[in-house]
């Protein structure tokens, strides 16, 4: 009986004694280091064993490495002799029924599983005022001794944010020849200032406008209007935008002012990490002359081409229509059509 004793204290020293050394690592993110045995994994998750905080569900997000102990091979023990080899005397009948009837333990419950979730993505940071500027460029063209055609369009943003209000300066400029001659000579410049209100969708603006035509009567033209926005959509993968404004514009070198009301929309759609369709729409009716308007309307595909992103891949359309210019005066519908490349900087 003594002999019998002996081999399961032995045989449960061995199995603690495993039980300690057997132990796993995962370090997480941070640094921090939890040891203990992991009792399972998935795509998503490590389970570990911790001495002290129990069962433990890990994200993948969080964790640096996964260290695992090297497979221990528990000691060899050797049977208890027999009462015939030690020449013992045999237990009593009733002492044997004992034994033999006494309970096996019961299973232990299934540890609870803490679980430490992947970490929240951090707020977006506040806009602190400073100016961001992008340049574009798209050329196309040929030359030869009797002909030359290039068409050349050049663009620039320069824009800056506070949590007070939003600055925002456009300008573009088209030069196209077809055939030696000039076809197209055309600027427009335009400066946006939002006011916003803090915990609202409602904001306020005021916009100046400058464009120059060489092959319009008007030649030059100047504008400014003021009113409130309200911002429909925000942040991504869709943000959308509404202006709604009164003003008037001025034509040189000989007009008077004409008063027009603005309405106007900015959609950006975010189609994935690499790329986003732009769309903007600016409708000035004539006040005064009823069935008289403009508008100028734009759709915009840019990609990355860097990892940063800061250097793009650029397609797009521009259309302007103005229904003020007659057959000999101009060109009623403006419509052009571009593609190059984006650095912002």
């Amino acid at each position: 009986m003594t002999s019998k004793l002996t081999a399961c204290m032995l045989l449960a020293l061995a199995s603690t004694t495993l039980a300690f050394a057997d132990g796993d690592e995962i370090t997480l993110v941070g640094g921090d280091v939890l040891r203990g045995k992991i009792v399972g994994e998935s795509d998503t998750a490590v389970t570990l064993d911790h001495p002290a905080l129990g069962r433990i569900e890990v994200a993948r997000e969080r964790i640096a490495s996964v260290t695992k102990a090297p497979v221990t091979t528990p000691p060899v023990t050797t049977p208890a002799p027999t009462a015939a080899q030690t020449g013992e005397k045999p237990a009593e009948a009733g002492a044997e029924q004992a034994v033999a009837t006494t309970p096996a333990p019961a299973a232990a419950p299934e540890p609870p599983v803490a679980v430490l979730p992947a970490p929240a993505p951090p707020p977006p940071a506040k806009p602190d005022g400073s100016w961001k500027f992008s340049l574009s460029l798209g050329l196309t063209g040929s030359e030869s001794d009797d002909k030359s055609n290039w068409d050349i369009r050049v663009a620039g943003t320069a824009k800056r944010e506070s949590e007070a209000d939003r600055t925002t300066i456009t300008a573009e400029y088209y030069f196209q020849t077809a055939n030696g001659e000039n076809t197209d000579n055309n600027l427009l410049v335009q400066g946006l200032e939002e006011f916003l209100f803090k915990g609202s969708k409602w904001e306020a603006f005021v916009q100046g406008n400058y464009q120059y035509d060489e092959f319009q009567a008007w030649e030059q033209r100047i504008g400014a209007y003021a009113g409130p926005g309200y911002r429909i959509f925000e942040g991504d993968p869709l943000a959308l935008k509404v202006r709604l404004g009164a003003g008037a514009s001025y034509e040189f070198p000989d007009s008077t002012w004409t008063p027009e009301l603005l309405l106007a929309d900015e959609l950006v759609w975010k189609i994935d990490e690499r790329s986003a369709l732009k769309q903007g729409f600016e409708f000035y009716p004539d006040l005064e002359n009823f069935g008289e308007y403009r508008f100028i309307i734009r759709l915009d595909y840019e990609i990355a081409l860097s990892p940063k992103g800061d250097l793009k891949g650029t397609a797009g359309v521009r259309d302007e229509y103005d229904s003020y210019v007659e057959a000999d005066q101009g060109t009623s519908n403006d419509l052009k059509v571009y593609a190059g490349i984006k650095v912002d900087f």
